[in-house]
């Protein structure tokens, strides 16, 4: 059971050493063999759906990793191969067998998610081997904590009587921060048409903590940009033991790193695992060290962290600028080609083609100018030149020499920035860099004009360039939390934005209602700070639109108006989605010990979670990713239940709410009992059908919060589930408080109208409501149904066909089934092109009992619409499904 699994656990731990432990998994196809001291991850060979996210006990929690391709990615890509024998003796199972891509079929790359790991270091080993002809390269890029890092021109060993040590592996380091997902990218970047060369394999890989000692999962991350100048603190996560830390931190690296606490780097002893560095220079990148103090006065030196504040400008892409000019020589020649980049490498790098470059016209009579109108006004950082770069440009000179600039906001009041004087001239090669820089200087403007004296060579009157790129100071506000178009949010949230740059104060819009804030007639409050408590602004269930203007009196433009953003508010208020839990040992995090059930009691006969890791239920779930696993037996128990204690008072009276909503999903072996909850210990009872709790489709009961009369719902610390009576399990989830009343639906027979076919099968297969009558094949049975009469197939040559069109866009069909033994896949109704078994319409019952919908408009496109159920219908019991 699941104490007894705990101890196993922490036996199991304290033999790999407090500061290690490793997953070590092997890739293989479903029942194939596997190494000895790995476990399994299984899939079938170009199955898409066979390739699931699958969970494993290790550090303590449950670590769930998920390959998956590219969006476009079809079956033939996907793959996992076993050889039937290996050449490697020292592992006989680890290398006959490997997971892979295809890049020969659209796909590539391969992703690898690994979910749940704890905070810290560890050492990634894999292995890439094929003993038939593999002899492609390939890079892998790894997503964690430090950031983003790629590693290029790996090979794929090849051939028999291999040594384990002569193996292709790739080793990394990958840092997690305990929160976020760590991502593997493996691109195969030898693709070609030739076999050799055009699949990625990697057969296994062993995943290892490192206890090194020291602060780890610093935030800023590693290396990160893009840091803002105000605001930022320093954190990190403390080693076990740790007392205090001694931070280091500067702008010179090999200061900080032989920094002692006798230098200027020095910063101080911290108790908390955070540091406070002030106000930031802009575009600085600094660094950081910490060494942890243990608690007998032993110092570890941690290692030297760095990142990078946000820059003083940011480029303002083509996209937000119109180019015109006095002439062009060409069409292909025209001024928009100055701000699209289209000659430009990605290291800024600019080409030698001339029609990637603008050139005014042999017939202008100058003054030659090219202008740049902005879609808002912008405060102008500086203006990178790239002169015009042809081959010629050496011996005619086509680009700008002696210059003009101006700028204006309204395109009729010009000044000229400054002393300009010249544009530096191209060196007509292929790797030209830009050479001038013009300074702003922080100038409020919405156009900016170029106006050219004379060129370069001085022969011909023609001027031209090849790239301009302008930088603005961000005086806008921007990168909005919620992000933008985010759906979901939780009502109770904390709007926030990074401000911009120089405002004194934010006003913010806020509304349903998008003209009002685009009119803004919608002003919610003015703040000093970039962020504003949604808590009493905002409802369930409700599109909002926003925008922030950033404010400053004392500037010559005091006020930037912002984009308008919006977000869309959760339908529900979350109690408890089931998603916070883990594995850990000793943390209070095991949904076990959040709801406390009736293990070790005679009078509750409850058990929540499964008897080991994972606990929670991450397979069958009705949102997020785990339920929880709830089971009741009243053999000698008065009764079954399992109690959350809040640790702080809940208000179920906020955001109109009305009712307490939660999901189950039962199983057909259940034996009915009485469903019920309890609210500070206010009983409410199941007022559904008892059947349900051997029914496993997801079932809400909504429960009316006037049900619980005599509760001060303003202070809730309790919430009970629990079972009267009967034996079996239910997976709970979705716990929530809806500002919806009850909804009462009454069935009723739908209208015929648009009705195609209709098939009874009582004793036959003829249409009742049309001719489009079925022919059988094979011999089917007819035998009692969960309405009348149903045909019985026997899964292998008993199946109907109806011959006609059926190329719908829109259709709806339903169908009661039961599905008795069998394996594999099993189609249950299917609208399909004969030739190729090319289908428009597929419902199946997949090889682990889930449902699968598939649509595709017309008939054999690719593309559309593929569905999976999250639970086996496979098991003996009649079920009802439509689809839409």
């Amino acid at each position: 059971m699941k104490k007894t699994f705990a101890v196993a656990c922490l036996c199991l731990l304290a033999g790999l050493g407090a500061a290690q432990g490793q997953l070590k998994v092997d890739f293989g196809v479903t029942g194939g063999a596997v190494q000895e001291g790995y476990q399994g991850y299984f899939a079938t060979d170009k199955s898409l759906t066979s390739f699931t996210a699958q969970s494993y006990s290790a550090f303590g929690v449950t670590v769930t990793i998920q390959p998956t391709w590219a969006p476009d990615v079809v079956a033939g890509c996907v793959r996992m191969i076993d050889r039937g024998v290996t050449d490697v003796p020292e592992a006989p199972s680890l290398l006959r067998d490997w997971i892979g891509t295809d890049t020969r079929t659209t796909g590539d790359p391969m992703t690898l998610t690994i979910s749940g790991l704890p905070a810290g270091t560890y050492n990634w080993v894999s292995y890439h081997h094929d003993r038939n002809d593999q002899t492609g390269i390939f890079s892998v890029t790894i997503k964690d904590a430090a950031g983003s890092k790629t590693t290029t021109n790996i090979d794929i060993s090849n051939g028999t009587n291999f040594q384990l040590a002569n193996v292709t592996k790739f080793t990394a380091t990958i840092v997690s921060d305990g929160r976020s997902p760590v991502a593997l990218v493996f691109d195969q970047t030898s693709a070609s048409s030739v076999v050799a060369n055009a699949i990625f394999v990697m057969n296994a890989f062993d995943l290892t903590a490192v206890d090194t000692g020291t602060a780890v999962i610093p935030s800023p991350g590693i290396g990160q940009t893009d840091v803002p100048r105000d605001g930022t603190i320093l954190s990190w996560v403390a080693p076990p033991g740790a007392a205090h830390q001694d931070v280091y931190f500067g702008t010179d690296e090999s200061a900080v790193e032989n920094a002692t606490t006798a230098s200027a780097a020095y910063q101080g002893r911290q108790d908390d695992a955070s540091f406070d560095p002030g106000r930031l220079t802009l575009g600085q990148t600094y660094f950081w060290r910490v060494d942890v103090v243990m608690a007998d006065g032993s110092v570890v030196k941690g290692g030297t962290w760095s990142f990078t504040v946000e820059p003083v400008g940011i480029a303002l892409p083509g996209a937000s600028i119109t180019a015109t000019a006095s002439s062009s020589n060409s069409a292909n020649e025209g001024p928009g080609k100055t701000i699209d980049g289209s000659g430009l490498s990605a290291e800024s790098l600019h080409s030698m083609e001339t029609t990637q470059m603008w050139l005014s016209a042999p017939s202008d009579p100058g003054p030659v100018w090219i202008q740049y109108q902005f879609d808002k006004p912008y405060k102008l950082y500086q203006m990178l030149v790239w002169n015009h770069n042809s081959t010629v440009e050496p011996i005619i000179g086509f680009g700008v020499k002696s210059v003009t600039v101006e700028y204006s906001l309204d395109g009729a009041a010009w000044t000229t920035a400054g002393d300009v004087g010249e544009f530096a001239r191209a060196p007509g090669v292929a790797t030209y860099a830009a050479n001038t820089t013009v300074q702003f200087g922080g100038v409020p403007a919405q156009y900016v004009r170029i106006t050219a004296a004379n060129n370069w060579g001085g022969v011909l009157k023609q001027c031209g360039l090849s790239e301009v790129r302008f930088v603005v100071i961000p005086t806008a506000a921007r990168l909005p939390q919620p992000a933008a178009n985010a759906t979901g949010v939780d009502p109770r949230s904390v709007l926030s934005w990074r401000a911009g740059r120089d405002a004194v104060q934010h006003k913010v819009y806020l509304s349903t209602d998008s003209a009002a804030v685009t009119g803004e007639t919608a002003l919610v409050g003015t703040v000093s700070t970039p962020q504003l408590d949604g808590g009493t602004l905002l409802a369930l269930g409700k599109t909002y639109y926003w925008k922030v203007v950033e404010v400053n009196d004392a500037e010559p433009m005091p006020a930037w108006d912002g984009e308008v953003w919006s977000f869309s508010t959760a339908a529900s208020l979350p109690v408890d989605d089931m998603e916070s839990y883990n594995d850990a040992e000793g943390m209070n995090t095991r949904i076990y010990e959040v709801w406390i059930d009736g293990w070790g009691t005679t009078n509750n006969g409850s058990q929540v979670g499964h008897d080991g890791a994972p606990f929670a239920e991450v397979t069958t779930i009705h949102g997020g990713k785990q339920s929880m696993p709830f089971r009741y037996g009243n053999n000698g128990a008065a009764f079954s239940e399992a109690t959350r204690t809040f640790d702080q008072p809940q208000d179920w009276t906020q955001y109109g709410v009305k009712g307490l909503v939660l999901w189950f999903l039962g199983d057909s072996a259940n034996t009915a009992g009485q469903l019920y909850v309890k609210v500070n210990g206010k009983k409410v009872v199941y007022d559904g059908d008892g059947e349900n709790l051997a029914r496993k489709p997801w079932q809400m009961w909504y429960i009316d919060l006037a049900g619980f009369n005599g509760v001060n719902l303003k202070k809730v610390t309790e919430l009970t589930i629990g079972v009267d009576g009967g034996a079996g399990s239910l997976l709970i989830d979705d716990i929530g408080l809806s500002p919806l009343a009850r909804q009462v639906v009454t069935p009723a027979q739908p209208a015929a109208t648009g009705l195609l076919l209709q098939y009874s099968f009582e004793g036959n297969v003829k249409d009742s409501k049309g001719t489009n009558h079925g022919v059988v094949s094979g011999a089917p049975t007819y035998v009692a149904g969960k309405v009348g009469q149903a045909i019985h197939l026997n899964g292998v040559s008993d199946f109907v066909t109806v011959e006609g069109s059926f190329n719908l866009q829109e259709y709806t069909a339903a169908l009661w089934f039961q599905v008795e033994g069998g394996s594999g896949q099993r189609d249950i109704l299917a609208a399909y092109q004969p030739t190729g078994y090319l289908y428009g319409l597929l419902l199946e019952i997949g090889a682990d009992g889930q449902i699968r919908y598939l649509h595709r408009s017309p008939v054999a496109a690719q593309g559309g619409t593929d569905l999976y159920s999250n639970a086996n219908y496979a098991d003996g019991v009649w079920y009802h499904v439509g689809i839409v």
